[in-house]
């Protein structure tokens, strides 16, 4: 009965003993603008990038049970830039994601 007297009161003062100094906090860091992914424009045609990593054609995800693999571009319809897919391809295969 006396631990919870002993609360109340302390919760009562403002929730801190009295002889607590209060923290003080250091203002955030200023958010930063992501870096491009280091890699030349013209070599993204053979490279995926996910979260500003870098991954070579085959490389596969899994999000879930879906499961993606980076395949190489068909043509300017992906700005000629190799993409993930979650599609069967012929030569890369999708990984198992259970």
């Amino acid at each position: 009965m006396r631990a919870f007297a002993l609360l109340v009161a302390v919760l009562a003062a403002g929730g801190q003993p009295a002889n607590a100094q209060p923290v003080p906090r250091s203002p955030l860091p200023p958010y930063a603008e992501p870096s491009p992914p280091p890699i030349a424009p013209p070599d993204m045609v053979h490279y995926c990038v996910y979260e500003n990593r870098v991954f070579s054609l085959g490389s596969g995800l899994c999000f879930g049970r879906t499961a993606y693999v980076c395949v190489p571009s068909p043509g300017p319809a992906t700005g000629n830039r190799a993409y993930w897919t979650t599609k069967e391809d012929q030569v890369f295969v999708r990984p198992s994601c259970s």
